[in-house]
């Protein structure tokens, strides 16, 4: 389960950002802290949020789970400026690292101001280079992500997808062994 680990302060936290539609979770991304670099390690489990509509839901779900069951994300920062990552698919006790990405604090696209990075362009092909997620602190173990699926073009913005998703820290440590595959 989702948060079972936090706090009873967290799990309200969390349970609340669970019922709030996609609007008013931009809303609350909005006034969020940006967390260092240090303070994103380990893996995370992960939970698509309130996608807008039945139709987007669907596409979402189906697009992003064609890996298998999405767990979650982790993170290992290189240095105070960057890192690395992956998501993580399959189950908890047999999951695989895909999905590869840098890590790093810049200029959101969503908001004002900055925002932790999570940046496919460089290790992977295909349409999942268009992704870009970005991650503001709700608590010390609960970050809220705004992913971003679609062209990158200003001029093209309006065919962006928001994907909205939670992460909470989980107790199990970054795959550092694992080959992260590339994705085609």
């Amino acid at each position: 389960m989702l948060g079972q680990n936090l706090s009873a302060g967290e799990q309200d936290q969390l349970a609340e950002l669970l019922k709030l539609d996609r609007f008013r979770l931009k809303m609350v991304y909005w006034d969020l802290p940006t967390p260092a670099m240090a303070d994103v390690a380990g893996e995370y489990d992960a939970q698509l949020l309130d996608q807008g509509d039945r139709f987007g839901a669907f596409l979402t779900r189906v697009a992003f789970g064609s890996k298998g069951p999405w767990v979650g994300k982790a993170f290992r920062p290189l240095s105070h400026a960057d890192g690395e990552g992956y998501n993580a698919f399959g189950t908890v006790d047999d999951r695989k690292a895909l999905l590869p990405m840098d890590t790093y604090i810049d200029h959101s696209n969503i908001v004002p101001g900055n925002s932790y990075i999570l940046d496919y362009r460089s290790k992977n092909r295909g349409p999942i280079r268009w992704l870009r997620g970005e991650l503001r602190q709700v608590t010390a173990n609960v970050l809220l992500g705004i992913g971003t699926f679609g062209p990158r073009a200003r001029r093209l913005h309006k065919l962006r997808r928001v994907i909205p998703f939670v992460l909470v820290r989980s107790d199990r440590e970054y795959l550092s062994g694992e080959r992260v595959r590339i994705s085609a």
